[in-house]
């Protein structure tokens, strides 16, 4: 893999710098594709934890603000093991990249949609603790559907499963898989956010509040779309054809902002980020004005950012080149300056914590079974680990000392460490 040296060099660069490399085959120095030091395959799995991972991963993103950023979190880094390997029912649902939801994790529990319904599985081992299969699946729209279409999991909060459906929303005891309530009438259009005591719903051109007491209809507004909203701060934010900021009590239009989003949102201290056709942009929670803009050049999509207290992680796709994930520095006042980048291989950061970032890969080539699951060092850019498989795979739930993940057939399988 490039050397630190080489992925440093974009540490001495402004961020306007970085955008003269828009003209370039390639927006990344580094041209290569990341070598992880160790790789390992769906091969033989162990017979579980032996000490159960700590922490959950209640949404695809782990918090409602998008941020795909777990502070505590420690993941297995060093000498990675597959602890165990179990297989869902997984038959297709049209339309979308994957027939298995991202994972979600509360009280030792993991959770998945796939065509078949809801499961839950024991974090320990991976067997089965109950399965909710009346139910059609839910596949989100998208203007950027190559980041990340997937069916939408089951999103949890208090004890409570929130899943999305065809006609409507089911809440699911986490416990036992029963039913708690269900709200027909709306008609989801991809994963809701659940916050001060409502299910945020987006329903094509309608964001939708429902209690989770009981699933009764707090509002409705009016939107342009969009398929995952970010809640942070008594404020919803959606990305349609334009960014909306909404009151989280009363659906009340706060702002919106004519900034093209390419990507869904992610809010963090008081900032909404979004990719946008231009670059990455930056945006006030409060008013929606411009706080700053890094310009990669046009012709460019940008995946959903994740959102670290030091770093801001980013996929960029030229369209004629390869596609790079970018690590910049998340600076007080102004645009963060760039750290690092890796051919990402159609690729992206989804998850991060404080020392590593896990970036999906799905590339093809001649190899079976390239890495699909790459752990990055936060700070250089290094590729510690990949795990193989011929099968994409959705993005992780990353745990302390452990991690989830599933390929598109349905194969889950858990990683831990030494």
């Amino acid at each position: 893999m490039p050397s630190i040296e080489r992925r440093t060099f974009l540490g001495t660069l402004s961020a306007g710098v970085v955008a003269g490399f828009g003209g370039c085959s390639s927006s990344c120095p580094d041209n290569d594709r990341p070598e992880p030091t160790t790789t390992f395959g769906p091969g033989e799995a162990g017979r579980g934890f032996d000490s159960l991972p700590g922490g959950d991963w209640p949404t695809p993103r782990f918090d409602p603000a998008n941020t795909g950023f777990a502070p505590s979190r420690r993941p297995p880094t060093d000498a990675p093991t597959l602890r165990w390997r179990t297989t869902l029912p997984a038959p297709t649902v049209d339309g979308v990249t994957a027939d298995v939801s991202p994972p979600t994790v509360a009280d030792g529990r993991v959770f998945f949609t796939t065509g078949a319904g809801v499961f839950a599985l024991s974090l320990r081992d991976g067997s089965e603790l109950w399965q909710y299969g009346d139910l059609s699946p839910v596949t989100p729209t998208s203007r950027a559907p190559a980041y990340g279409a997937a069916l939408a999991p089951p999103v949890i909060h208090d004890d409570t499963a929130y899943v999305p459906t065809a006609d409507g929303v089911t809440a699911l005891r986490t416990d036992d898989g029963t039913e708690r309530w269900r709200a027909a009438g709306v008609a989801p259009a991809g994963t809701p956010a659940v916050a001060d005591g409502a299910v945020f719903v987006p329903a094509g051109d309608e964001l939708v509040a429902l209690d989770t007491a009981g699933g009764g209809r707090r509002w409705t507004t009016t939107t342009s779309g969009g398929s995952r909203p970010a809640v942070a701060d008594g404020a919803v934010v959606v990305a349609g054809q334009e960014l909306f900021g909404f009151d989280a009590a009363t659906g009340d239009r706060l702002w919106s902002a004519s900034v093209d989003p390419r990507s869904r949102p992610a809010v963090a201290d008081g900032t909404v980020y979004v990719g946008t056709r231009e670059g990455i942009r930056a945006v006030t929670l409060d008013d929606g004005t411009e706080r700053w803009l890094v310009d990669r050049g046009g012709g460019r999509a940008y995946s959903t950012p994740v959102v670290t207290a030091e770093t801001l992680y980013a996929l960029e796709r030229p369209g004629e080149a390869g596609d790079a994930t970018f690590a910049l520095d998340r600076t007080a006042n102004g645009a963060p300056d760039p750290r690092w980048c890796s051919y990402a291989g159609e690729g992206a950061v989804t998850a991060a914590t404080g020392d590593h970032a896990f970036a999906l890969q799905s590339y093809s080539d001649d190899r079976r079974s390239p890495p699909r699951l790459l752990a990055f060092t936060a700070r250089f850019g290094e590729a510690t680990w990949g795990y193989r498989s011929a099968e994409p795979v959705v993005p992780p739930a990353v745990l302390d000392g452990g991690l989830v993940t599933a390929t598109r057939h349905g194969t889950v399988v858990a990683v831990g460490g030494d």
